[in-house]
Order: structure tokens, then C-alpha cells, then sequence
């Protein structure tokens, strides 16, 4: 079989990785690592030293035209990363020991690495919730915030202050939630324009609600629908959810529900929140019925034990199609065991809606992969990348005996996927790290580049440029 990716001259430089073991696995902060700059290149943040990091600038050639470094103190970390086509931002958390949380932000001029001094965004008590940060797509607006809770946790309000590109505070903001009944869960996001929007989820996992404000006004616009609750006699509740503003600007919440007396998977149930017109579009209810359970069984070919439930499956990507068909991806991923059992990531569950948020189409992908406790999702799981109407999937797995990065390719209009072809790299397989997803990152429709190690370059990991053929 063909090779699915190709390597041009002078594709790969050597690349030196230290893990980050702070990181929270299941929900990480930085999910990519490597951030395109137009068509001249690309920045990467990587751990250079235990206590200090990296922002370097790469051409498109492999060349590094400078490095910018930045000091953790004790036990920081970091929360962002972003670029905005004039400077790279870094965020960081801090716990100062002193009884204060304190978010401070790092801007990194692209064009010759420069740093500015940083800037403090926002500090809160140690003994609240961890203090967040939310960024704009385009990079150009930041929203420090801290939560307000009672002694039990529960959240009853949101303040904090946005911040412009240049980190210039725009304005403070301050969010009154008392509301709404026992708040669990409490998400911020926010657009382009400086827009924000609060997703929550109260009144005992069945309540999902979003709230807008605006720059333009200080009336808050507020949307809300019960997604738990009694249905054929089960008591069901949110288990997971996830929220994606996409660009014609409205925001999808999708949350996978269950049976609270079994823990069984009981839907999927996904909405999109049109603030602009003030309307509410709810898909049709996508049941997890014992036939889907038998189809996705039916199609392991692994040769292990089949599953007599589903489980441990997230939400991870809510993906929008020029033709705004809302993808929605969910994968299989555990750990195994206790401490220091290896981790596995297995089956994608694919989910397509139309722009009027009927079902278009549904399907599973198998795979199977495994890593050891100390690796975790670093190399497995997934990276994708829409282009067009095709989906771009890129994975670490052995098939057929070839130990190697895999690309799928998925019709979004269809839901058809074609057969998992081999990168033609031969990734070594061993003991040691050889492949680190979080530094994948697609340059253009058919460039991208990555961080792996084949087996004919096994004494050191490479950062590599492919094509897709």
C-alpha cells in the first residue's frame, strides 16, 4: 500500500522533549502545541528544563529564527497558549504559598522573540477554585476570571477582567449566577469581538444554560433547556459535556447522558444556541439502544472479549463543515487499573448534524491503542484537521504489523471513510517516547508537521514536515 504521507528534502531536525507529568490528562489545557504563523512558519511550546519552558519560531524550512524562554516558580503551570499574528501568549497558573492564586500572562513578539515584562491578569484566593483563563479563536482577547462559590463549592458567580491582544485590560466583568440552583459545572468562553458566554450545568445534572454579554450591552442574553430528568422511567442525568463556538458564530453544547441507577450510556442530545436571532435548534435524541452496542461489538475485529455496556467514553471534539454539518467526535479512552497501569484509547464515535440540526449520519472507527502509565494519551488518541469536507484524522497504532502514524480520511457529507493508510515512517517501538501528538499541527490543507521518532532515527525524536499525498 501506498504511503499516505510523503517527506520532502531537509524534512526533520532533531527535537529534544521533556514531559510535562502536571498536565491533566483527560482534560488538557493545551491540546496543541505547535500553532501555525500564516505561511511563514510555525511556533512551539515545549518543556526545555523542569522549571522553564520554550516559545521557539521555526520557517517553514525547519529553521529556527529564535527562542524565547520562560520560569516556572514551584509549582506553576501552564494554562494557554495562543498566537494572534503579532506576538505568542503564554499564560500561566501560580499558587504562591501565601494564601493567593495568580494568573500572569507572557506576550512574545513572532517577528524576532522579543518578551515583554508579564503581566499580572488576575489573582484570588488559594482556597476558591482554580482561577481560569479563556482566549478568543483569533488570540486577541483574554478573559481572566475567578469564581465565586459557597463553603460547599457551588458556584454563585463569575468576575474576572478582559484583555486585549496587546494585553491592555478592555474591561472587568462580573457575572451574578445566584439564579440558578446548585451550579456543577461552570465553562467561559469567548469570541473575536470580546463576547462572552457562560455554559452551566445546575439543578442536579439536569440543566444545561448559556449566557451571553456583550461589550455593547450590560443586559445579559440568557437561553436554557432541561436535558435530564425522568425519560421511560430512568432517572437520567449529564454525565459529559462539551461546548464549541464556531465560526458563523453560534455556540453548540452537546452533552452524553446516563441512567443514574445503572451508569449505563443512555444519549446523545446536542444544541445549537443562535444568539443572534435569540433561538434555540435541539437535534434529534441519539439513543444508546443495545443494537448500537451490538454494531460497534460487531465491528472489533481485535479478537478480545466484547463489551456487554458502553463505557468510558468523552466527549473531544465538536467540529463545523463549510456547509455547517456539526461533527461531533467522542473516544473510548481509560487507564487501566490502578497507578502505573498503561492507558488505552479505542473506538472514535461519530455523530453528523445538518445546519438545521437533523441527523445526517452516524458511524464508529475501531482502533486500538495502548501506552504505558508514564506516556499516558501523549502519543495515542488522535489529532485531526478539517479540510473542506474532509476530515483528517492522524493516529499512532501498529496494523498489520507496521508500528506507524496512520491517516483516515472521512467524507463529512457522507460519513465514509476510507481505510487507514501508513505514514510510511516505520515508528520505532520500544520503551522510550516516539510520537507526541500535542505537536502536530496542520500547516496548510496538505503540510503539516510533527514530533516522532522512526525506527531508522531511534537514538533521538525529530521534528518532521509531511505532505499528504
Amino acid at each position: 500500500m501506498a504511503p499516505a504521507l510523503a517527506q520532502g528534502r531537509n524534512a526533520s531536525v532533531p527535537f529534544s522533549y521533556i514531559p510535562d507529568n502536571t498536565e491533566d490528562q483527560y482534560n488538557q489545557s493545551i491540546r496543541s502545541k505547535t500553532l501555525p504563523v500564516g505561511s511563514d512558519g510555525f511556533v512551539i511550546l515545549s518543556r526545555s528544563k523542569p522549571t522553564e519552558y520554550a516559545v521557539e519560531r521555526y520557517n517553514i524550512s525547519l529553521k529556527k529564527a529564535w527562542s524565547a524562554t520562560i520560569p516556572l516558580a514551584g509549582d506553576e503551570t501552564i494554562e494557554a497558549f495562543v498566537q494572534n499574528g503579532d506576538a505568542a501568549l503564554v499564560v500561566t497558573h501560580r499558587d504562591n504559598g501565601q494564601g493567593t492564586q495568580a494568573l500572569h500572562a507572557h506576550r512574545i513578539n513572532l517577528g524576532n522573540g522579543k518578551k515583554d515584562k508579564p503581566v499580572l491578569l488576575l489573582e484570588a484566593p488559594a482556597s476558591a477554585r482554580k482561577a481560569g483563563i479563556a482566549i478568543s479563536p483569533d488570540g486577541t482577547k483574554l478573559l481572566a476570571y475567578r469564581y465565586s462559590t459557597t463553603g460547599n463549592q457551588v458556584v454563585q458567580g463569575i468576575s474576572g477582567s478582559l484583555y486585549d491582544g496587546k494585553l491592555q485590560k478592555v474591561k472587568d466583568t462580573d457575572y451574578n449566577l445566584r439564579d440558578l440552583r446548585n451550579i456543577v459545572s461552570a465553562e467561559v468562553i469567548v469570541n473575536d469581538a470580546g463576547d462572552q458566554f457562560i455554559s452551566l450545568i445546575s439543578e442536579n445534572m439536569d440543566r444545561l444554560t448559556v449566557r451571553q454579554y456583550t461589550l455593547k450591552s450590560p443586559d445579559a442574553k440568557g437561553m436554557s433547556v432541561l436535558v435530564g430528568g425522568i425519560f421511560d422511567g430512568k432517572r437520567v442525568y449529564i454525565m459529559d459535556s462539551k461546548y464549541a463556538l464556531q465560526p458563523n458564530g453560534n455556540l453548540y453544547g452537546v452533552v452524553l447522558t446516563a441512567d443514574e441507577k445503572s451508569g449505563e450510556y443512555y444519549s446523545l442530545k446536542a444544541v445549537k444556541f443562535d444568539f443572534e436571532n435569540e433561538d434555540m435548534v435541539f437535534a434529534e435524541e441519539f439513543r444508546f439502544t443495545p443494537e448500537y452496542l451490538a454494531s460497534v461489538n460487531s465491528l472489533d475485529k481485535s479478537g478480545g472479549a466484547k463489551s456487554n455496556r458502553l463505557e468510558d467514553i468523552y466527549l473531544t471534539d465538536l467540529i463545523l463543515t463549510p456547509d455547517e454539518k456539526l461533527i461531533v467526535l467522542a473516544e473510548k479512552k481509560y487507564m487501566e487499573g490502578g497507578e502505573n497501569s498503561p492507558y488505552y484509547a479505542k473506538e472514535i464515535h461519530l455523530f453528523a448534524y445538518d445546519q438545521y440540526m437533523g441527523t445526517a449520519w452516524s458511524s464508529v472507527l475501531m482502533k486500538n491503542q495502548k501506552a504505558p502509565a508514564d506516556e499516558a494519551f501523549t502519543g495515542i488518541s488522535y489529532r485531526h484537521h478539517l479540510t473542506g469536507n474532509t476530515l483528517h484524522l492522524l493516529t499512532l497504532e501498529e496494523l498489520d504489523g507496521k508500528h506507524d502514524l496512520y491517516l483516515r480520511r472521512i467524507d463529512t457529507s457522507t460519513g465514509k471513510a476510507e481505510a487507514p493508510k501508513a505514514a510510511g515512517l516505520n515508528v520505532a517501538d520500544d520503551k522510550n517516547i516516539s510520537y507526541v501528538k500535542d505537536f502536530t499541527a496542520w500547516l496548510s490543507e496538505r503540510d503539516l508537521v510533527t514530533v516522532v521518532r522512526p525506527s531508522k532515527k531511534a537514538n533521538s525524536l525529530q521534528l518532521r514536515r509531511l505532505y499528504i499525498k
